[in-house]
């Protein structure tokens, strides 16, 4: 889940949510403003902090750590939606928000990009086929967690906030997350609800055939992860835990490295989180994963309307950021210049725009978790030996027991040429000013070292490469 730190929001003129409903840092308002901004060459923020704020951040950051994650937490809490609104959420205004991104982009396009919202993978994916990314998946965060991390408590609580969504909402499904360890200052003030379209909504379905050119191709990010989730009704689903290095199974039961963890937050509970009242059931992960329906409603829809519709179905998050990693370079070799370095993202921190004008190789990690490193050391050796590694180190404000060190991230590189852009070694993972610094080394670079990706992908293209994982 990982809706981490400050957001900005401002009231909705007519239907009494706000004109941001989701985060600005939730994974699909990030991918499509990121991707609107590398279609238009324009660089991308995901926080756009006024000069004072940044100032009192700066001025914020010499506090010490606990005093920070109070601030950050106060922060998030309150820019949480009441829980009042669930009767006014109608998808068509989450799908405006993310299409408006897109208002003043040049086209039509040959693709279009829809599905899972693989963060810096869909992008960089995106990007490469120069085709905007429309998202399955919206979260919203409403007011009312569970300070005392109680699963039972969570749920009643989510399932009094779905029913009015289900019930306004008939072409959506509904995961509630709970995830205490990654999130655990998050789920003890907010109650995650994850939106999936199951249908094409009339936003999209208008988008597609007024921006895509004739015989265009509809590209659907298929993504295979899965994880154990409790069936709370025909369209809702409740998820306990998420992506990292704890497996579905050991949140649900515990271990002593969760309990060593929610003792050093202060938090009394142990032994993990059931749900044995309800059905536990392998389903698509909350995050990652891609759920049926929309899939079947978009090629029925290509078919009608002349389009084409191309699958890109992987089992895990990671593969589409390997694949992302295959295309820069093979469009690197189409422009005719040798890749100047490769930019290792985590999470929210990706910079496509950024790719594409300084000829870099992306290899977007999911998190700051041991599976992320793991990834990581298993793509090394396709890094050209002689250009640097740029390292976008991610502040979470958070401990987790699957937190990677700063010092095993420094370890993997060995002797390499690599620059932290992200969070401080000092402050890791606990850094404001990383907040919105962190493209500014890179950003430097790539204007000293303008090697321009000149080329797009073609989407049989990227499915050829595909198989090849």
């Amino acid at each position: 889940m990982r809706k981490k730190t400050i957001h900005q929001q401002s009231e909705h003129p007519n239907s009494g949510l706000t004109a941001s409903s989701e985060s600005r840092e939730s994974a699909s308002p990030v991918i499509t403003r990121a991707v609107a901004a590398a279609l238009q060459n324009r660089p991308f923020n995901v926080y756009e902090f006024p000069i004072w704020q940044k100032i009192a951040l700066t001025v914020m950051s010499f506090f010490p750590t606990a005093i920070i994650r109070r601030a950050v937490e106060w922060d998030t809490a309150r820019n949480a939606l009441d829980a009042s609104l669930t009767d006014k959420l109608q998808i068509e205004q989450l799908v405006d928000e993310r299409l408006a991104d897109y208002e003043g982009l040049p086209g039509p396009f040959d693709a279009v990009v829809v599905g899972a919202a693989l963060g810096g993978a869909a992008a960089h994916l995106s990007v490469a086929l120069g085709a905007p990314f429309l998202p399955q998946p919206f979260i919203l965060g409403f007011r009312g967690g569970s300070p005392d991390d109680d699963v039972a408590r969570h749920c009643a609580n989510a399932l009094k906030l779905v029913e009015p969504i289900l019930k306004n909402n008939p072409d959506v499904l509904a995961i509630s997350h709970f995830d205490p360890v990654h999130d655990g200052w998050l789920t003890r003030m907010i109650n995650h609800v994850r939106i999936k379209l199951l249908d094409i909504p009339d936003g999209y379905r208008h988008f597609i055939r007024n921006r895509l050119s004739p015989g265009g191709t509809i590209v659907y990010l298929d993504c295979q992860a899965h994880w154990i989730q409790y069936h709370l009704g025909p369209r809702h689903r409740y998820q306990v835990g998420g992506w990292g290095g704890i497996t579905a199974e050991e949140f649900l039961t515990g271990s002593d490295r969760i309990d060593n963890a929610l003792s050093a937050a202060g938090s009394k509970h142990r032994g993990g989180w059931r749900l044995d009242e309800f059905r536990a059931e392998e389903k698509p992960e909350s995050e990652w994963g891609s759920e049926p329906g929309l899939d079947e409603a978009l090629q029925r829809f290509a078919d009608r309307e002349g389009f084409r519709f191309l699958r890109i179905r992987l089992p895990h998050p990671h593969d589409y950021s390997r694949l992302a990693f295959m295309a820069q370079k093979e469009l690197c070799h189409r422009s005719k210049i040798e890749a100047q370095g490769v930019i290792v993202e985590t999470f929210t921190q990706y910079g496509p725009t950024e790719v594409v004008q300084g000829g870099l190789l992306p290899l977007w990690l999911i998190f700051n978790t041991t599976d992320s490193l793991a990834f990581l050391k298993s793509n090394l050796d396709a890094f050209p030996a002689d250009r640097p590694i740029f390292f976008s180190g991610l502040a979470t404000f958070s401990r987790t027991p699957d937190m990677v060190p700063w010092e095993e991230w420094a370890e993997a590189f060995g002797n390499r040429y690599w620059i932290n852009i992200g969070a401080s070694c000092r402050r890791y993972p606990e850094d404001l000013l990383a907040l919105w610094r962190w493209p500014n080394k890179l950003r430097a670079w790539t204007r000293a070292h303008t090697t321009r990706v000149t080329s797009n992908m073609q989407p049989d293209e990227m499915l050829r490469l595909a198989t090849k994982l």
